[in-house]
C-alpha cells in the first residue's frame, strides 16, 4: 500500500530541514559532472524554499522531504522533488508522483520535470511512464 503523505507551505524556518536533503542528495551528482559550488546551491534552495510553490511533504506524522511545483497553461513543473534519506524507496516519490499525474490530468496538462543525467531517480520517473523529450548538457527533460 502505498505510503499516505500530505503537503504544507514551505516556510523559511524550513530552509534548516530542506537545504541538509537537497545537499546530500545533490552534490554526489553534481561533483561527478563538474564542480559543486556550495554558496550558489545553497542560494538556488533558499529561493526555492521562499517561492509559493514550495511545499514540505509529510508522510508518517513527519516532514519527509520537500518540492517545488510551478503551473503554466499547458503544462504542470514539478521543479524539485527530494527525500529524506530514511524515507527513500518506501513508496513515497511513487505514491506522490501518481498523485500529480492525476492532478496533470484532471488539469489535462503535460507534467514536466528536469532530471540530472546520472541521478538515479531517473529510473523511478521512467517506471511512473515519464518520456525523455530532451537532454541537453547534464540535464534531461521528461514528460508524463
Amino acid at each position: 500500500m502505498p505510503l499516505v503523505f500530505e503537503l504544507r507551505p514551505a516556510a523559511a524556518a524550513d530552509l534548516g530541514f530542506c537545504w541538509p536533503i537537497y545537499r546530500e542528495a545533490v552534490q554526489p551528482l553534481t561533483e561527478a559532472l563538474t564542480q559543486w559550488n556550495e554558496v550558489a546551491q545553497r542560494q538556488l534552495v533558499e529561493q526555492a524554499v521562499a517561492h509559493a510553490g514550495t511545499s514540505v511533504l509529510r508522510a508518517e506524522n513527519a516532514d519527509a522531504g520537500w518540492l517545488q511545483v510551478e503551473e503554466t497553461g499547458h503544462a504542470v513543473q514539478l521543479r524539485h522533488l527530494y527525500l529524506a534519506a530514511p524515507m527513500r524507496n518506501r513508496g513515497l516519490g511513487s505514491a506522490f508522483l501518481a498523485w500529480m499525474k492525476e492532478r496533470a490530468d484532471r488539469k489535462r496538462k503535460d507534467l514536466v520535470l528536469e532530471v540530472m543525467t546520472n541521478n538515479p531517480a531517473r529510473r523511478l520517473y521512467e517506471r511512473q511512464g515519464f518520456k525523455i523529450v530532451t537532454t541537453e548538457n547534464d540535464k534531461i527533460t521528461m514528460r508524463y
